[in-house]
């Protein structure tokens, strides 16, 4: 009788783990999250968790403080949009959630390759001056509390690809 009520809660917890998986983590979850649309940078506040990462020009981000500046572009904002979208198309398991009218703005989801954990990822194309540009990008996890550094090294590859592609 004892194993019996075993095994059915053993089953029950299974079946509750398997529909939370199923509920937060299926293709039907990729939608943006509830109220959201890409980021104010400058309103933007970080979590208190390591699992994020922020690259952001000065001042961007006054209420935010950036793990890393931004590196300026020799290009205009429209060519700078053009190939972070670029980027983006290459990126594996990533996902276009919201883009402000004029693509300057994005709200994107990256999944890990194994259990399809997302993570968020918001984009700013600015303008840098004398006809160059910049960008901004916030990556963090949904869940979890460390990344082992998944969200700095997304960034950093991504910028990595911009550069080769405007040949900075």
């Amino acid at each position: 009788m004892l194993k019996s009520v075993a095994r059915a809660l053993l089953a029950v917890i299974l079946l509750a783990a398997i529909g939370w998986y199923g509920w937060q983590l299926g293709p039907w979850a990729d939608g943006a999250p509830a109220d959201r649309a890409p980021a104010d940078f400058a309103a933007l506040e970080r979590a208190s968790t390591p699992n994020q990462y922020l690259v952001a020009p000065p001042g961007t981000t006054p209420r935010a403080e950036p793990d890393a500046g931004s590196p300026v572009f020799p290009v205009p904002p429209e060519r700078l949009r053009d190939a972070m979208i670029a980027v983006v198309e290459e990126a594996p398991r990533t996902t276009l959630l919201e883009r402000s009218s004029d693509g300057m703005r994005m709200l994107l989801v990256q999944r890990s390759a194994l259990l399809r954990f997302p993570d968020y990822v918001d984009v700013a194309i600015l303008p840098a001056g004398e006809g160059g540009s910049t960008v901004a990008v916030y990556s963090r996890s949904r869940f979890g509390y460390s990344d082992m550094g998944v969200n700095r090294r997304r960034v950093e590859a991504w910028l990595a690809d911009l550069k080769r592609r405007i040949g900075a």
